[in-house]
């Protein structure tokens, strides 16, 4: 699995989303049919393509919400070989996964689904506890609590409590309900949206529970007072490495660093506010809880290890006797079972590579369609964002949109973001918004109009002098045989790489999201015709008036 770390480092997630999406396996049997589509739908909504996030995002939620959930309602765990059981990931994994569905949703104006999918999230979890002095246990040590038991029960305790304890990993832990912040601010948000005040609260409050510093947070998205709702992520999550005997425990490595830097928030020139993280991924990757610890993997090369050493004592024991000693005979069977434990026994060091470091959530009132919106987070310049194009919603007074949004994650905080990042203008004429110098005519012809063709946008052309004998169907032809496809039917269901940067893609992102600002606040090179239909209409700036080649009638 090659992590995309360079791409996503300078703000490219199409690049790398539409990569993995040609490779996907297609099979739900192939150990990587999750991780595949867990890492196109994150990629894909960062882009701002919430229609394409949805068929891929709609494939992972059934797999978790049939598959991924226990009778206790903690995640589900796998007690195979980590070699051949089917990729789920981590808890913390599967529930940041359906928060982004639950984004997709929400993007999508489908507050219910957003609601479901945001519900699901909040699974409860399996608390092993802490140790003697307050900290929260790792893996190791549940490993090795694990093993402790197994041995008195090779020792002949046979009391009821060592029975209870052998069986430690199934039993050892306390069912907690979610600490998932980011889950319960959603599930918030959608709850409010579909007129579910108490349920609303009830989520609020659990924030506050959890982190006192929300409380501002919490006061805007009670009072209302906001049409738009930001969910601004930043930084890459923790990378996941196999540690202790045989590799067989599994920990999260942070790549960006956790800290409280807030993020700034202005509209306009409107003096801005600044908002604390309400979800570490680091953190929750590192606590226990978050991590599957019931599929016996941790303790696999602990125990076999163990069982190796006693074994080896136990033959040479026995041996020494003469070898008719039962003790041989049962030195001989723990050095069996501890060398299929060990074989078994290394981590599966797969993970969600395109995971976030951070989550935001920002409630915002928008009323003019032209103010800029700019996001940095505190400390990191090279972070900066600045958003055009985002209005106040369509629809009826009281509607809400939402935009997930990834910021530029440079490992070097200090250098400066990328050109288009920090523009805040939009060059290209698309189905949102105009370009100021629209040059009335498609960017194959050179132009700097992509909106898929219709016959208002082409009377558009006509009124500006431009493609005056040309018909709607015409024009649409000329798309056609440039291989160009207007609409996310026609790449069955998925938007690929957009034309403005070497696709053949005219479907737009949304604005409001870091893909609308990459796309359309730079310049690109011009178009090179691949057909000779296209390439005869956009020679000379005259053929664009009179565009049909000779011979065609229009």
């Amino acid at each position: 699995m090659r992590t995309p770390t360079a791409a996503l480092g300078r703000g490219d997630y199409a690049g790398p989303r539409v990569d993995i999406h040609q490779d996907m396996q297609p099979k739900r049997s192939d150990r990587a049919y999750l991780l595949d589509r867990m890492r196109v739908g994150v990629l894909t909504v960062a882009d701002g393509y919430p229609r394409s996030a949805q068929t891929v995002f709609e494939e992972v939620y059934d797999v978790l919400r049939t598959q991924g959930i226990n009778k206790d309602k903690t995640v589900a765990s796998v007690v195979l070989n980590e070699d051949v059981k089917i990729w789920k990931g981590e808890p913390f994994e599967q529930a940041l996964a359906l928060t982004y569905y639950a984004m997709v949703q929400a993007e999508l104006g489908s507050w219910d689904n957003a609601r479901a999918a945001a519900n699901g999230s909040l699974f409860r979890l399996r608390d092993f506890g802490e140790d003697e002095d307050g900290e929260r246990i790792d893996t190791y040590e549940i490993a090795r609590r694990a093993v402790e038991y197994e041995r008195a029960i090779e020792a002949g305790d046979s009391s009821e409590e060592a029975l209870r304890k052998a069986n430690y990993l199934d039993n050892g832990y306390a069912v907690r309900d979610s600490d998932f912040t980011l889950g319960y601010l959603l599930a918030g948000i959608a709850n409010q949206q579909l007129g579910r005040t108490r349920e609303a609260d009830d989520h609020y409050l659990r924030v506050m529970e959890l982190d006192e510093r929300q409380g501002r947070l919490i006061e805007a998205l009670r009072d209302g007072r906001y049409n738009t709702v930001l969910v601004v992520s930043y930084g890459l999550g923790p990378r996941k490495e196999g540690y202790g005997p045989d590799n067989s425990l599994a920990r999260f490595a942070p790549r960006f660093p956790s800290d409280d830097g807030e993020l700034q928030v202005r509209v306009g020139h409107v003096m801005g506010r600044t908002y604390t993280p309400v979800q570490d991924v680091n953190v929750m990757a590192g606590d226990h809880m978050w991590n599957n610890l019931a599929d016996v993997r941790a303790a696999k090369s602990t125990i076999g290890s163990l069982m190796l050493v006693g074994g080896a004592i136990a033959t040479q024991y026995g041996a020494s006797r003469g070898g008719n000693d039962d003790t041989l005979y049962a030195g001989l069977g723990a050095l069996v079972v501890g060398a299929i434990l060990k074989a078994g026994a290394h981590v599966d060091t797969r993970y969600c590579d395109v995971m976030p470091q951070r989550f935001y959530v920002v409630p915002l009132y928008l009323s003019d369609p032209n103010e800029r919106i700019s996001l940095e987070v505190q400390g990191r310049p090279s972070s900066r964002l600045v958003l055009a194009g985002l209005g106040p919603p369509d629809g009826s007074a009281g509607s809400v949109q939402l935009r997930y949004i990834h910021l530029v994650s440079s490992h070097d905080p200090n250098a400066p973001p990328p050109s288009w990042a920090s523009s805040g203008e939009i060059f290209y004429t698309n189905p949102y918004t105009e370009a100021p110098d629209n040059h009335d005519a498609p960017y194959i012809l050179g132009g700097n109009d992509v909106r898929p063709p219709t016959q208002q946008i082409l009377d558009s052309y006509r009124r500006a002098g431009r493609l005056t004998g040309m018909t709607l169907a015409d024009l649409r032809e000329l798309y056609r045989a440039e291989g160009i496809h207007l609409a996310v039917e026609d790449q069955h269901g998925y938007s690929d790489r957009h034309l403005l940067e070497g696709g053949r893609s005219l479907v737009s992102p949304l604005p409001g999201t870091t893909g609308f600002a990459r796309l359309f606040g730079q310049t690109h090179p011009p178009y090179h015709p691949q057909s000779d239909a296209v390439a005869r209409i956009a020679q000379p700036q005259t053929s664009i008036e009179h565009p049909l080649p000779q011979g065609d009638s229009p």
